[in-house]
């Protein structure tokens, strides 16, 4: 009972700090489709050399006028 507690909460701290690291990234809007940008990273990370695509907010300046 021990183990599967502790895989639990090692789930959880995990699920938690890919939540933290979406918001940190992108901000709390459309965090849906930011998550998934983020998982792709992710999964990208662990198949072959990553490419993080550019948006408006890694911009001098962050894209505001």
């Amino acid at each position: 009972m021990a183990l599967f507690r502790s895989v639990f909460w090692f789930a959880l701290f995990i699920a938690a700090t890919f939540g933290f690291t979406v918001l940190f990234e992108h901000g709390p809007s459309n965090f849906q489709e930011n998550s998934k940008k983020e998982f792709d990273y992710l999964s990208a990370m662990f198949s072959a050399k990553p490419e993080k695509k550019k948006d408006e907010s890694e911009k001098i300046g962050g894209g505001v006028k």
